[in-house]
Parts: C-alpha cells; sequence; structure tokens
C-alpha cells in the first residue's frame, strides 16, 4: 500500500510541477527535466529510509524503488509525446 500511496504522489507531484511551471512561465521540457531529477531523489531518499529504518533489504528497494520512480517517469513521457503531437 505504501507503494501505491508513493506513485500517486509522484503523479501528482508531475502534475502539479507541469501546470505551475507552465503558468509561471517555463517550458514543458525543463520542468519535465526537473521532475526526473527531483523525483530520483525522493525515491532514492524513500529507499534509504526503507532501508535504514524500516529493516527493508537493500535488494527489495532498489526493485520496488524502480517501479516507485518509473510509473511516474513514464507518465511524464508519454504525456511529453502526446503533447507534442497536438
Amino acid at each position: 500500500m505504501h507503494t501505491a500511496i508513493i506513485i500517486f504522489f509522484g503523479l501528482i507531484l508531475l502534475a502539479l510541477m507541469l501546470y505551475i511551471g507552465e503558468r509561471i512561465g517555463f517550458s514543458r521540457q525543463t520542468m519535465a527535466y526537473g521532475f526526473a531529477a527531483l523525483w530520483l531523489a525522493l525515491t532514492v531518499i524513500n529507499g534509504a529510509v526503507g532501508v535504514v529504518h524500516a529493516g527493508q533489504s537493500a535488494g527489495s528497494e532498489i526493485a520496488i524503488g524502480s517501479a516507485v520512480f518509473g510509473v511516474p517517469v513514464a507518465a511524464m513521457v508519454l504525456f511529453m509525446v502526446l503533447s507534442a503531437e497536438s
């Protein structure tokens, strides 16, 4: 359940960054790169907390972290591809 919640928050963060960035005047590409860097840092921190405090193995945190990072980034890539065509 924790993984689903974190992925959901990643998708919300993506939407907020793209929306607010567009309103401020940043390009979508700039906000997408910023999101990818921020989300990677947050995913690594989440995995480190899982290993240190929750007692999870590093291997399982890497596997779950790949999904946690990958789903919002895949949504970002899909959005960028679909918005470029229109």
